[in-house]
């Protein structure tokens, strides 16, 4: 695919491209990408997947069977097992913790910030939480089907979700049996997996419902298995196609309407662009979606490939997510993320802790994400960034920190007030400092001595850090 002949590639762009595609890099990364040209760029980001990282936390498949047990004991006032069921509880808790920081590292990773992005955005899709589900091994099994099969086709994505042992608990799909079709899980699948509302009827999620009978989970073990004395194996009408179809059937018929294409394409660009995309533009990415098998790592090269993706309307118009605010601050100042104790609590708190999305249809997005105390807490946030989070080891001698702070200002930004300021907004910012926070940052500058040291750097950080700007991304 050639790339744009509009597109004006320069580092910015790339920088744009870092912020949109993961979760953003350091101004040396983006004259990297912006060297490789616009393609080339697109193609090394695509290519990562996050090879080598270490192994998610261990998670038991008993472990709701055990709980059970427990409660049993408890139940049966044996002190024993009221010690053990506590126990229980805090190591399965301990376990959920290390879930999710084990993911927030990988979307720390330079090798898997993409894939983790896109991972991110199927489990805002497909969305299914803890709170119902209560089960970290079916919960961790999804996550990793979703980053497994998330650049490939959508129909052996969405076909692996509709057969997800954590979806089948979190919709009432085990349930779902041919005297009584689970209407429910069907109309969720028609409306917010493929092809959103209104682009059915009524009898067609009767007749859908009909094709996933016979789904059940068994809850010792965590396993889906397939029961076919639970499956309608009679005749179904869906989507004016006629057939004794189970749900591999039903979901190829969805995924072939032209329609999915088109919800998808849509869905996506407002999530990696910019919210109520041009039709053309959405009929345009349908179509090479559709030419492409609906292989999703090939809609979002063209996705990241399209000019309107580098258009004004496109740059510095999202506000960050929780997330991508964590993840991002802590790749810009060259740290580890803020330890669990404060990470975990603290996405909660601003709206999007990990494998707990709020409703079946995911989290809201956008200005959802900001309000008066979400943004008072980003911004006192912002100082842990400088105070708690560790520095990323590096080689050889010399302190981790000044390392760190080396890579957000190095020397030859440190000679005076005005490079300083150019060095940090070009690291933190993508949209130039409002009058207000240009006159902080310049009033803190104002009394330092340069070349700077620094706990000079740190403090001129927080501003950034801590402006409205920073929740642009």
């Amino acid at each position: 695919m050639r790339p744009p002949v509009h597109t004006d590639w320069q580092p910015d762009a790339a920088a744009h491209l870092l912020r949109r595609a993961g979760f953003g890099g350091t101004p040396e990364d983006a004259e990297v990408l912006a060297s490789a040209g616009l393609e080339g760029a697109v193609d090394r980001l695509l290519a990562d997947d996050g090879g080598g990282l270490p192994p998610p936390p261990a998670t038991d498949p008993a472990e709701r069977l055990k709980r059970r047990q427990l409660f049993r004991a408890r139940r049966a006032e044996d002190m024993m097992g009221v010690m053990e069921a506590g126990g229980h509880r805090r190591q399965a808790r301990e376990v959920y913790d290390n879930m999710r920081t084990w993911w927030m590292e990988r979307m720390r990773a330079d090798s898997a910030a993409v894939r983790e992005k896109l991972t991110l955005f199927w489990h805002g899709h497909f969305a299914t939480s803890q709170a119902k589900v209560k089960f970290n091994h079916i919960m961790l099994g999804q996550n990793q089907t979703l980053r497994r099969l998330a650049v490939g086709p959508f129909r052996e994505l969405c076909s692996a979700m509709v057969g997800d042992p954590a979806m089948l608990v979190w919709l009432d799909g085990r349930e779902n049996k041919a005297k009584s079709p689970n209407e429910n899980f069907a109309r969720e699948v028609m409306e917010l997996f493929t092809l959103g509302e209104g682009h059915y009827s009524e009898n067609d999620i009767g007749e859908a419902a009909r094709c996933f009978t016979g789904w059940t989970v068994k809850m010792d073990d965590g396993e889906a298995v397939f029961a076919q004395r639970r499956h309608d194996d009679g005749p179904k009408q869906l989507l004016g196609r006629r057939g004794n179809f189970g749900a591999d059937e039903a979901v190829e018929i969805l995924c072939s309407q032209p329609r999915c294409a088109e919800f998808l394409a849509g869905k996506l660009w407002e999530f990696y662009a910019y919210p109520q995309p041009e039709p053309e533009l959405v009929a345009s990415l349908a179509a090479h979606y559709r030419a492409n098998d609906l292989r999703t790592g090939e809609l979002l090269r063209a996705i990241f490939t399209r000019p309107e993706f580098y258009s004004p309307r496109a740059r510095a118009t999202q506000i960050k997510s929780p997330v991508q605010w964590l993840v991002q601050a802590s790749r810009e100042t060259g740290r580890q993320l803020l330890p669990p104790r404060l990470a975990i609590p603290l996405t909660e708190e601003l709206g999007q802790g990990l494998f707990e999305p709020p409703s079946v249809k995911g989290w809201d997005g956008g200005a959802a994400w900001i309000n008066s105390a979400t943004l008072i807490r980003r911004s006192n946030t912002a100082r842990l960034f400088a105070v708690a989070a560790a520095p990323l080891p590096v080689g050889g001698e010399g302190s981790m920190d000044a390392a760190a702070w080396a890579k957000v200002a190095p020397h030859s930004a440190r000679t005076g007030a005005a490079a300083l300021a150019d060095r940090l907004e070009k690291v933190f910012l993508a949209v130039p400092p409002s009058k207000a926070t240009r006159h902080k940052l310049d009033a803190l500058l104002a009394g330092k001595v340069f070349p700077c040291n620094d706990e000079t750097v740190r403090e001129a950080s927080i501003v950034l850090l801590g402006c409205p700007e920073y929740n642009l991304c």
